[in-house]
């Protein structure tokens, strides 16, 4: 038996690339963190700034009275049940559980102590998951390295219900139940429990220009510059032939056609959100318009904004890229600009001028950068 997710809203939260920490990307555990953060069971590890989760760390007995009053959404008691927590920043949470029956102390037969600094083992934290989630008794033996725990019948019933598997993948024939139990390990443990999906963020990564199928640039003909404002650009043609086939197109044209010595941008963003290796940002960008390039990072959105709207997967990638490039490159949002700002011509088209020059886009890419920023897998 899981409980459902109680009063706790389960919509997944759209994530950024990267998501909500900087410290989990790629974690097993990852998809488990995002889905108790997006339901307010956790902030993260590090206040104020909660950027990092420490999904390595272990989990106290005082952390884990706070993830499971705020799973459970327990009522505040009026009683206080321990000696040892006075002043505690988790007081509140430990007398919430002790209320509610999840726990008794740590100090029998006394009990009137809790030890809120205490790392927890992973028997404990399945003694406290059935009791916070009444989790029904199992007539099955799970594991073979829990016999005669006094944490067995727990484990048994933490297995039975789904909220763990085991400590050695893939055979899983083991818990573990004095091994401590790690943050990662529990934001698992409490999505299961829960019933939430997991909520992974999407990776960004970026497409070599290998992997588009680039010829070598002339580099001799190329100019080195220091890049110190980000600028938007679109292909100015609809979506038809999208992806490396277009940008293949692009890159000849303009080495052939316009006679420049590569690819003129330095990041395109595709219609479905990848994001592709251009022109080495080391050197400046070219244009069919009366502007010095110098300077600027040269971004292409492909599409044509004047008669489409940008998909919302390259808006996503595109503020991610911007973020990346704003803190690559130690500039601020606030010199995001489109071509049109430089030159006589429609690009990047309304659709993408409305929110540059609204200031929307700025502000969404500073809110990204607030939030912990974005690691661009660069080939």
């Amino acid at each position: 038996m899981r409980l459902p997710a109680l009063a706790l809203s389960v919509m997944l939260l759209v994530l950024p690339p990267g998501g909500s920490f900087t410290d989990d990307d790629g974690d097993t555990h990852e998809g488990g963190i995002e889905a108790i953060a997006g339901v307010g069971i956790t902030a993260g590890c590090n206040p104020p700034a909660n950027d990092r989760f420490c999904p390595d760390s272990s989990v106290t007995r005082g952390q884990m009275a706070a993830f499971i009053s705020r799973a459970r959404q327990l009522a505040d008691s009026r009683e206080d049940f321990f000696t040892d927590d006075s002043g505690d920043v988790f007081e509140r949470s430990i007398n919430k559980i002790a209320a509610a029956g999840i726990t008794v102390g740590c100090n029998p037969p006394v009990n009137d102590r809790f030890c809120p600094d205490r790392p927890m083992t992973r028997g404990e934290m399945a003694a406290m998951m059935v009791r916070a989630f009444a989790l029904p008794a199992s007539r099955g033996d799970h594991f073979v390295d829990d016999d005669g725990s006094i944490f067995e019948s727990a484990i048994d019933r933490v297995a039975l219900a789904g909220v763990t598997v085991g400590c050695n993948p893939p055979v899983n024939d083991r818990f573990c139940p004095s091994a401590l139990i790690t943050r990662g390990q529990m934001a698992t443990f409490l999505t299961r429990a829960l019933g939430l999906a997991p909520n992974r963020p999407p990776a960004l990564t970026v497409v070599s220009r290998e992997g588009w199928g680039a010829v070598a640039p002339r580099l001799a003909e190329m100019t080195p510059h220091t890049i110190d404002r980000l600028t938007i650009h679109h292909a100015g043609t609809q979506t038809g032939v999208t992806g490396p086939g277009q940008i293949r197109g692009w890159q000849d044209w303009h080495m052939n056609g316009q006679g420049w010595p590569d690819l003129a941008y330095h990041i395109v963003v595709g219609v479905d959100g990848r994001i592709y290796e251009g022109r080495d940002p080391a050197f400046r960008g070219d244009t069919g318009t009366t502007y010095d390039t110098t300077g600027h990072l040269l971004v292409v959105v492909e599409g044509n904004f004047e008669v489409e709207q940008p998909t919302a997967a390259q808006l996503a990638s595109l503020k991610s890229v911007l973020a990346w490039a704003s803190e690559r490159y130690d500039v601020t949002p606030n010199t995001i600009s489109g071509h049109g700002d430089h030159a006589a011509t429609l690009c990047p088209g309304r659709h993408l001028e409305t929110l540059i020059h609204s200031g929307q886009l700025a502000d969404d890419v500073q809110r990204l950068i607030d939030s912990g920023g974005v690691d661009l897998i660069w080939p």
